[in-house]
């Protein structure tokens, strides 16, 4: 399993911190498939926030995150980093941005859909 923090924006202007505690990496697809593309599609902070709660812990991040989402809704950013955490320090860092990983895996998908519709 691989954990998540999420750094969102809804569409609405509402930002807040939460936890994927499920399969986060894009090529695992239930992350993607299951939530961001949804997301993305809705542009209504409610239905936004009830989608989110469903799948992730609120106001929480882990330390053994892999990784770090920042999505904004409003203008339909998503972006991927690897996730740090120094014990030490007690501190989050978000390390090398890996977002090709995410547009990767959404292009394979296009590729599936257009493959279909031919």
């Amino acid at each position: 399993m691989t954990r998540s923090n999420l750094h969102i924006t809804l569409s609405n202007g509402e930002k807040f911190i939460c936890v994927l505690d499920g399969s986060s990496a894009p090529e695992q697809g239930y992350f993607v498939e299951d939530i961001l593309l949804p997301l993305l599609s809705f542009d209504n902070g409610d239905r936004e926030m009830s989608l989110i709660k469903k799948h992730c812990t609120m106001g929480e991040r882990r330390a053994n995150a892999c990784y770090r989402y920042t999505v904004d809704l409003k203008t339909k950013d998503i972006r991927m980093f690897e996730e740090h955490y120094s014990y030490q320090k007690d501190v989050f860092r978000k390390g090398r941005e890996i977002t090709e990983r995410y547009t990767s895996y959404v292009q394979i998908l296009n590729l599936k859909d257009h493959e279909k519709g031919s």
